[in-house]
């Protein structure tokens, strides 16, 4: 589905935080991942204040004209939908991994959302570049934990 308008792209990014953050607070809550648990819940409540700067960001500058004036072109959903089902059967690498893939794929939303809305000059291109930057810290985060993981299980061997 593509995201034409404003309100498009605004609804389907509430809805990747709510998923990712979803994610974050079920693998902090389960006993496997103990490792990761104050970082995942760290993430979580994380994603929800980047959901609602967005939200208030948006809000602020929203106008008729604004809405019905501008469109994203070729921004789609397809492209940054993410996995986030967890199963019994995962080991801690693989969350480390899965985490990886989600958040690069909210990276690329985010950074995408933003120079695509750069001509609105109305902060909503900052805002999702300043949780694109959030992203990128993550991925770097999270892959520093997963090379951590390897190398315990290395050492187990």
């Amino acid at each position: 589905m593509a995201l034409h308008t404003a309100s498009a792209i605004i609804s389907f990014y509430s809805r990747l935080e709510d998923q990712t953050a979803k994610f974050y607070s079920d693998v902090a809550e389960n006993e496997k991942y103990l490792d990761g648990r104050e970082t995942f819940l760290a993430f979580a409540q994380e994603n929800k204040k980047q959901k609602a700067m967005i939200r208030r960001t948006y809000q602020e500058v929203i106008t008729d004209a604004f809405e019905a004036c501008f469109s994203f072109p070729n921004l789609h959903e397809d492209a940054y939908q993410i996995n986030s089902e967890l199963t019994d059967t995962l080991s801690y690498a693989e969350v480390l991994e899965k985490a990886i893939n989600i958040e690069e794929k909210n990276y690329k939303f985010c950074t995408e959302a933003s120079e695509k809305s750069k001509d609105l000059l109305a902060g909503i291109p900052q805002a999702f570049n300043r949780v694109a930057k959030r992203k990128a810290k993550r991925v770097l985060l999270l892959k520093s934990l997963l090379n951590t993981e390897g190398t315990s299980v290395e050492r187990m061997k």
